[in-house]
């Protein structure tokens, strides 16, 4: 298991990062803080090029600035693998999108992945 610590600068309006994943893995959970307002209906999503694997909604009510707020796993999508040599370019990444709603003004975002680099493929015995 490892953790992906990232820091963003965000402003208001979408947004769309790439990083790269240390290992062939998949993504258990996402965990966001910010210096300012996360603002009501706000969604960040956590996806392999465009099918997402965690998205945080932010509640109605704002999130106050300093607060942890986690995501919620995709439930058919949660165990998607990312694979750093992958010979398909957006499994290799982490695919980060906030929406024009997320932050209320220019922030400093966040982001704590748990990233379990012990993924495997399950194969027939008949294909071993």
């Amino acid at each position: 298991m490892k953790t992906i610590d990232l820091m963003i600068t965000i402003a208001t309006g979408g947004h769309t990062f790439y990083f790269p994943v240390p290992a062939r893995g998949t993504v258990n959970a996402v965990r966001v803080a910010c210096n300012a307002t996360m603002v009501a209906t706000g969604t960040l999503i956590v996806s392999r090029s465009t099918t997402a694997v965690n998205t945080v909604t932010i509640p109605t009510g704002d999130i106050a600035a300093g607060t942890i707020y986690d995501g919620v796993p995709d439930t058919t999508n949660k165990g998607l693998i990312f694979d750093n040599a992958s010979a398909t370019a957006t499994d290799q990444v982490l695919k980060v999108v906030t929406d024009s709603d997320f932050v209320g003004s220019d922030a400093m975002l966040s982001l704590s992945i748990e990233f379990d680099d012990s993924a495997y493929v399950a194969q027939a015995a008949s294909e071993a």
